[in-house]
Formats: structure tokens, C-alpha cells, sequence
């Protein structure tokens, strides 16, 4: 029940026919006259008005002459035989609580016995919207063409069942099919990347108003705008779980329908719709990006969004999609103005069943619709994500904050032959954005060489027996950098001479070999490898010189040559000289 307060009737709004345009009187009298001479099916025919290519009605008092006492406080009607129709609802005014249920026809069998759930998503009392009307969800029940209501407890004078059958359009599949959502993928990721720029929470996928076929006409009233929002209120709209993808739109039409044209508030009640399948729907009109004022939540309107996620999830557990969905739309509406999604809030509330108007209540700045009224909405398997759907808005607000990226699209490359005095060469990649700079920071064995940030670096003796690596940072106003650690080529190797010094003598010789390092202060060591007419011998390096001595060598020319073998960082080297050995001593 709503808060007490000012009440007006319902605004019939652009129905062209049906009980509306013929008055309950009319409807009852018609009913009333083909008790007995219905089609087939054990009631009479219940025929839906069109009120436009989109939307058919009827308005049917639920009165004795349609209910028969039951056992107890429970009345039923017979099986009613109607024209097609897929969402049923029901409402009256005062303070009774009638407990209804309903079965449904199609196909020719009737289906189990299911409740229509008490409304509680409503306007403010004494707001523009509030009227005196009590009611029921719409439910969804597919094209069914028969129908059987109970009604238990104290049964109001004014109850009244409401077939609705909201056409399928032509555009339905179009909207929810992946060229629908495939021509607005630019420039959602665009939005994106500009909110991004700019710290702010990029916009989710939406599905439009135009998307799910909203009849603008139906709307009475501007709408109207909160100056902040507080809170993200989640609900459920207890409507049932069996639904297509295409049927979506209808479904959302017929909340439209319901809530304007049935229950006379100016617009469909909540701000955005979730679907099963995670797909996010504009509600109420206005402007997505705005804080629209909806009438989802009874006293707590005022500062809040709401989203609704179609179908009963007492019974029906939600996707990681539809979580997903309702973190997304919290965290973007929550974000401009502050919010946390894992904090309180204290808030004014305007009347509800729960909380007296006037009343500063703490709240969960992401809250679910039992949390400020008496209701079991968004369902317990919805509520009990709350605190998940609340983790995932702070991190998608969290991420907003920090800058953006630089994204590497083609890696940078280091090039080069890592011996002394030649140059290894840094060729940055491709970058996303475009008009990034990248910088070099070269790396001895994992420590920085100072003053080395070129994108060359030549190399030098210290470098010897070392691996040079390089660090590439690419950077842009706004993003954080784009950080990549290149490996080396190789061990650093330095190139090594080799010099021969020959003595001859008689039938003898003495070779002198010294290895040097190019470009290097460093003294090498390891062996070298000497040959003179096939003698051979292997002399280990003192301070980078090995001497042999040959003899029993043939008199005559000769050459002596000799192979440096390398050493760790130093690269091998070799070298000749010719000698002449003497036959016999020469005197003066």
C-alpha cells in the first residue's frame, strides 16, 4: 500500500477502445450476458479491444458474476475463454490485499496455477503520478487465449482483471538481433573511449526506447529530473522467466501500457531494464545520461535510479550477465555524482511503507527494493548478488579512475651484434594511441648504465662478458605508459689481435705471440695454439702473452702460425709469420 496522501485516478492515455473506452459497466453487462452462450471451454468470451497496432485490452470486473465462492475466503472463475492476450494483471483501491492467482491457456492446455505478485514499484505520494489504484504485477504469460483467476482473502468491490496483448512489431527481432547492436558498437566504443579519457565510467550498451518500440504518445508530462543521485535501487518486475529474446520488446511495451494507460503514471516506472539475457534497456524517457526522476521505489525516488530486471527471481537465478548489467548501470550512475558503491547513504525519505515521510534512513548506496519498502522485490536470488553486484561497481569505478593505457600494437625491437664498438639499436613499435614518444633506458647485466637513454647505445669494454638490455617507455599526456623490457642479443664479446714475434736459430726457433682486446682495457687469458712445421703446441696466456720454443726443425724457410682460442667475452684470433731456420752457426 502506498503512504497516505493525495490521490487522482488513472490517466487513460491514448486508448482508442476496449473497457476503457466502454466503462467497467459496459464490459460487465457484455460478460455478464454470454455466461452461457461462450465458445467452447466452460466460459464466456473475453474479447481484447485494439487500442493500436501495438497494444490490445480489456478491463474485466472480477465481481460475483464473474467469481464463484470457493472453500473459505477463496473465490474462483470458470475458464474463461478470451481473445489472444499475453500479460495479465489486476487492480482495485483501498487498503484490502487480496491474494490472486492465475492460470493461463495456450495451445490448447491450461497451464499450472502461478501468483500475480502485489506492485510495489510506485510513485512518491503526492507526487504528480500517485494515484489511488492498487494492483498487481503484469505478468507474462505468452499468447495464451484462455484464462481462470482466484481470488483469496478480502476481495475489494472495485477489483478488476486487465488483459493486455502487446503485439509483436516487426522491428522486435531487428532490435535485439546483432545488427541492431553491431550499428551502435562504434560509437559506443568511442563514447567509451572519450568517458575514459576523462576518468569517467564509459556508458554500457544500451537498448533504446525507439528499440523496444515505445509509443511516445502514451507518456503524459515532461519529465523530471533529480538534482543527485544517491542510490542505485535494484528490483525485479515478478513477471515471469519464460520469455524469448524477441520477446522481450513486447514485454516492455506491456509494462508500459500497463503503467500508463492501467495505472495512470506518466511514464513506465523504472529508469533502465534488464533482460535474462543481460541485455540493458532505456526505460523511462528523459535521457539515459540524465538523473531522470523515475517512480520505482515509494518515498525514495527523489535521489536514486532504478533497474528492474524482467522476470521473478524468487524462483529464477540470475546470469553472471545480468549481474554484470546491473553493476554496469550503478557504477555509471552512481560515478558523476560520488557515490560508493560499497558505502551507506543517509536519505530523506518522502513516505513508503517502511519508513515515515521525513525519516533520514541509512541505506546501501546500492540497495534492493525490500530494503525501503515492504516487499520480498528484487527477489532473494537477485538480492542475495547485492553484495557481488556492489564489488563489481566499485571496480569498474576504480578503473575509471586511473588513466588510461598506452597499448602496444606492434612490440619495439632491439637490433644489433653485441660485440665492443659496434651499436644495438632500439626501432619502437606501433602504439595505440597515435602520438606517443618512446624513451630507452639500457641495462648491464639488469642495472642501469648511467646517462645511457638513447635509442642507440655503443658498446664498450665495460659492457664485456655482460648482457645489454634495454627498457622502452612509451608515453602520452593523460595514459600510463606502455613499459617493454627487450633482451639482449648475446653475451658482449670483444674482438681480439694477434701479433708473432719468430727467432730463429740452428734448426731452431723461438715464437712470441701477445693477444690483444680492440677498444678494450682488459688483459686476455686462455691458451693459443702454436705450429711450426707441423710441431704443434698449446701455451696458456700470462698477461696476454705465450712464448714456445721448437727445435729439431729442418734448416730452410718456414712459417710459425697461431690460434687464439677466445675467452669468456673474447672472441678467437689468429695470425702467421715466416722465419728462415739456419743450418749451422755462423762466425765472424
Amino acid at each position: 500500500m502506498s503512504a497516505p496522501g493525495a490521490r487522482r485516478r488513472p490517466l487513460l492515455i491514448g486508448l482508442a477502445g476496449g473497457a476503457a473506452a466502454l466503462g467497467a459497466a459496459t464490459v460487465a453487462a457484455r460478460v455478464s450476458s454470454s455466461l452461457h452462450d461462450g465458445p467452447a471451454g466452460g466460459g464466456p468470451a473475453l474479447t481484447l479491444s485494439a487500442e493500436s497496432a501495438s497494444m490490445s485490452s480489456l478491463s474485466v470486473p472480477l465481481d460475483g458474476q464473474l467469481l464463484t465462492s470457493g472453500s473459505g475466503d477463496t473465490a474462483r472463475t470458470a475458464r474463461l475463454t478470451t481473445s489472444l492476450h499475453s500479460m495479465v494483471g489486476a487492480t482495485w483501491t483501498g487498503a484490502a490485499e487480496p491474494v490472486l492467482r492465475i492460470r493461463s491457456r495456450s495451445e490448447g492446455r491450461w497451464g499450472a496455477w502461478q501468483p500475480l505478485p502485489h506492485l510495489h514499484d510506485r510513485p512518491d505520494a503526492r507526487s504528480a503520478e500517485d494515484t489511488d489504484l492498487q494492483s498487481t504485477q503484469p505478468v507474462w504469460t505468452g499468447d495464451s487465449d484462455g484464462i481462470q483467476v482466484e481470488v483469496t482473502g478480502r476481495r475489494p468491490a472495485d477489483l478488476t482483471l486487465v488483459l493486455l496483448r502487446p503485439a509483436p512489431l516487426p522491428s522486435d527481432r531487428a532490435a535485439v538481433g546483432k545488427a541492431a547492436l553491431a550499428a551502435s558498437a562504434a560509437d559506443r566504443a568511442r563514447r567509451a573511449q572519450d568517458d575514459s579519457a576523462t576518468g569517467a565510467v564509459p556508458e554500457p550498451p544500451l537498448l533504446t526506447r525507439k528499440d523496444w518500440g515505445a509509443d511516445e504518445s502514451w507518456r503524459n508530462g515532461k519529465p523530471r529530473y533529480n538534482s543527485t543521485i544517491q542510490q542505485a535501487h535494484v528490483h525485479h518486475t515478478a513477471s515471469g522467466n519464460d520469455y524469448s529474446e524477441d520477446d522481450v520488446p513486447a514485454i516492455i511495451r506491456g509494462f508500459y501500457r500497463y503503467h500508463t494507460g492501467t495505472l495512470g503514471w506518466s511514464d513506465i516506472a523504472y529508469n533502465f531494464l534488464v533482460d535474462r539475457f543481460g541485455r540493458i534497456w532505456v526505460g523511462r524517457a528523459g535521457g539515459p545520461k540524465r538523473p531522470v526522476r523515475g517512480a520505482h521505489t515509494l518515498g525514495f525516488n527523489a535521489t536514486s535510479v532504478g533497474t528492474a530486471v524482467i522476470g521473478n527471481f524468487m524462483t529464477a537465478t540470475p546470469s553472471k550477465k545480468v549481474l554484470q548489467s546491473i553493476a554496469a548501470i550503478a557504477a555509471w550512475k552512481l560515478q558523476p555524482y560520488g557515490g560508493d558503491p560499497l558505502g551507506t547513504v543517509r536519505v530523506d525519505s518522502e513516505g513508503s511503507d517502511k519508513f515515515r515521510a521525513g525519516r533520514v534512513v541509512a541505506l546501501p548506496v546500492i540497495d534492493g527494493h525490500r530494503d525501503t519498502n515492504d516487499t520480498s522485490c528484487p527477489g532473494d536470488h537477485v538480492y542475495e548478488h547485492l553484495p557481488a553486484i556492489r564489488r563489481r561497481a566499485a571496480r569498474i569505478i576504480r578503473r575509471a579512475a586511473q588513466p588510461p593505457a598506452v597499448t602496444v600494437v606492434t612490440p619495439s625491437t632491439l637490433t644489433g651484434t653485441p660485440v665492443v664498438g659496434q651499436t644495438l639499436t632500439v626501432t619502437p613499435g606501433t602504439f595505440d594511441p597515435a602520438g606517443t614518444t618512446s624513451t630507452c633506458t639500457w641495462l648491464r647485466d639488469g642495472e642501469v648504465v648511467e646517462g645511457a637513454t638513447g635509442l642507440t647505445y655503443l658498446l664498450t669494454g665495460d659492457d664485456l662478458g655482460t648482457v645489454v638490455s634495454a627498457r622502452v617507455e612509451t608515453t602520452l599526456d593523460g595514459h600510463d605508459p606502455a613499459v617493454e623490457d627487450l633482451a639482449g642479443p648475446g653475451t658482449v664479446e670483444g674482438d681480439t689481435t694477434l701479433t708473432l714475434k719468430v727467432r730463429p736459430h740452428v734448426r731452431s726457433a723461438k715464437v712470441k705471440v701477445r693477444v690483444r682486446v680492440v677498444d678494450a682495457d682488459r688483459v686476455p687469458t686462455g691458451t693459443v695454439t702454436i705450429t711450426v712445421e707441423g710441431q704443434r703446441q698449446e701455451v696458456a696466456l700470462v698477461d696476454g702473452v705465450a712464448v714456445a720454443r721448437f727445435g729439431g726443425l729442418r734448416p730452410g724457410a718456414a712459417t710459425a702460425t697461431a690460434t687464439y682460442a677466445g675467452a669468456t667475452g673474447l672472441r678467437p684470433a689468429e695470425g702467421s709469420a715466416d722465419l728462415v731456420v739456419a743450418s749451422r752457426t755462423r762466425h765472424s
